[in-house]
């Protein structure tokens, strides 16, 4: 390994690569600046779920992690103690849904306009009724590619494909072929769209109606359209607004005991395999 890689993953006990800088920032302010946790930002999740892999092949680190946001598919939160899992998904839609905490919006630094924990709260709750369709729709988008995507076949071992029969063998019998390729027509017909469109709708409904908005639609959406409404005064431009209030609700979290029980976990996790690995 080169010097300025040994440098890069021996900067502390733990390395998590992580999507983007508003989420290192505030997983770095609500974990209390843990000198035993170090957070690299990547890009997109397949990008450091890529890095992560390749680094954790080629050296063996026991650990280093990705962690991505849920979007739209599945967490695997029920697996994070397993030894095996090395890439988080959360169970929360995204990062940004953490900040949509009405009391410590309210109770933070950069709230400059003084808006209260109600007014934070109804006004939050009035723009995710307002994004109803959109998540339908983006959720039928994500299960169309799911679909088209389901058993799409691995690139096969070099030792299994060393003829032209291997080759077409392994391809033509792919269950992608055989299975979902057939099904593909069914998925896309206007009955069909139209019936998972309104089930999505009503899955999203029901999330406002009991109250767990907060964890299932875009809180990218949410705290873009907040932010200039409660960062009046001082407020830089562009994404160091937003990473501004992150930090301020995250040291408003930790003030208040209200650290989200999924991200304690999530650094409960790491260091319970790091001690068992020391």
């Amino acid at each position: 390994m080169s010097s300025p890689l040994a440098a890069l993953y021996n900067a502390a006990p733990i390395i998590v690569w992580v999507e983007d800088l508003l989420t290192s920032m505030y997983l770095d302010t609500i974990w209390g600046h843990d000198m035993r946790i170090k957070l690299y930002v990547g890009g997109g999740h397949e990008t450091i779920a890529a890095v992560v892999e390749d680094e954790r092949r080629n050296s063996g680190r026991p650990s280093l992690y990705s962690l991505r946001d849920r979007d739209f598919g599945p967490t695997n939160r029920p697996r994070w103690r397993a030894d095996t899992t090395w890439q988080f998904a959360l169970e929360t839609f995204e990062v940004e849904c953490f900040l949509l905490d009405a009391a410590a919006l309210a109770a933070c630094r950069v709230n400059t306009a003084a808006k209260t924990e109600a007014w934070i709260r109804t006004h939050l709750e009035q723009q995710a009724s307002d994004l109803l369709w959109w998540m339908a729709c983006r959720a039928v988008i994500a299960g169309l590619r799911e679909a088209k995507q389901k058993d799409f076949p691995a690139h096969p071992r070099r030792a299994g494909v060393i003829s032209q029969q291997d080759a077409e063998g392994y391809l033509l019998k792919s269950d992608w072929l055989r299975s979902t390729v057939p099904d593909l027509p069914r998925q896309v017909t206007s009955g069909h769209i139209r019936e998972q469109l309104l089930a999505a709708h009503a899955r999203y409904k029901g999330y406002v109606t009991d109250g767990t908005w907060t964890s299932h639609v875009s809180g990218k959406e949410l705290i873009a359209e907040l932010v200039a409404r409660v960062y009046t005064k001082g407020r830089p431009s562009g994404g160091a607004a937003l990473r501004d209030l992150a930090k301020a609700v995250a040291d408003e979290q930790v003030k208040m005991g209200r650290v989200p029980g999924e991200l304690r976990e999530l650094k409960d996790v790491m260091l319970e395999r790091l001690a068992r690995v020391n």
